[in-house]
């Protein structure tokens, strides 16, 4: 056999194969992305889900729109912007509904849910992006993650930075829905607290899951404040006197 080294190289495209073991120890034929079916059913997964949900800080979701696959409910899996047609510009998105399971775990017949990674996300910048194409984007600042009721999906509260392109999502059963790869867009969480008018005592809910270190800043100079910390998402900043000013949290 030729060495490795005078082959050409190749592209990668979906529905290429490649040869390997499975979890059983036997030899299989993988198939890099089928992306035909239904939305988190046995044909619309491919290793490349795998691939891109093997970074600890990324998940990856289908876009979902009412009418994929004539399903008009959101499927797990996927995300959605409820109300809206298969694009959606990623400027005009201030609220994201996920589904609790990553695509990639829905192919599992016990499939895992990621409330607990999807919740660390809050306070921190994000990048939504394409699998396909990661100059398709769109970066936010994550303010909440709620579940919606007692189901299977969470409301992301997102504020639009930068971006460019849109969402979107195949609009029938034969045709492949967009990828897209939510993950980290920063350093750390932090927050900035205003506070306009005069107190002793600033009230701080700052969402970070944390314990902040804080700096005061009344006026131009940075002060000595007390800080109480009354959980991992709220503080108290006392002062002697009433004053109006900026609290940083990081």
């Amino acid at each position: 056999m030729a060495r490795i080294s005078t082959y050409s190289i190749d592209t990668v495209s979906a529905g290429d194969k490649l040869l390997g073991t499975n979890q059983d120890g036997a030899t299989s034929n993988f198939q890099i992305e089928t992306g035909e079916g239904t939305p988190g059913g046995p044909n619309s997964s491919g290793i490349i889900n795998y691939i891109v949900e093997s970074d600890p800080k990324a998940l990856a979701f289908l876009f979902h729109n009412e009418t994929y696959g004539g399903l008009d409910n959101i499927q797990p899996g996927t995300i959605n912007v409820a109300g809206t047609a298969a694009t959606t510009a990623f400027t005009s998105v201030t609220t994201l509904k996920i589904s609790k399971f990553p695509f990639a775990s829905t192919t599992q017949t016990n499939p895992n849910q990621a409330t607990q990674i999807l919740s660390e996300y809050v306070g921190e910048r994000v990048k939504w992006s394409s699998v396909d194409n990661p100059n398709v984007f769109g970066i936010y600042e994550c303010s909440a993650f709620t579940q919606i009721g007692s189901s299977d999906f969470y409301n992301m509260s997102l504020s639009y930075k930068s971006g460019n392109g849109n969402f979107m999502a195949g609009d029938n059963i034969n045709t492949t829905p967009d990828i897209y790869i939510l993950e980290l867009f920063g350093t750390d969480k932090n927050f900035t607290h205003v506070q306009g008018s005069a107190s002793a005592t600033w009230t701080v809910t700052h969402n970070l899951n944390k314990y902040p270190s804080v700096v005061v800043k009344v006026g131009t100079a940075i002060v000595q404040a007390e800080v109480n910390h009354i959980n991992q998402n709220s503080l108290t900043i006392s002062f002697n006197g009433s004053n109006s000013g900026t609290a940083y949290m990081n």
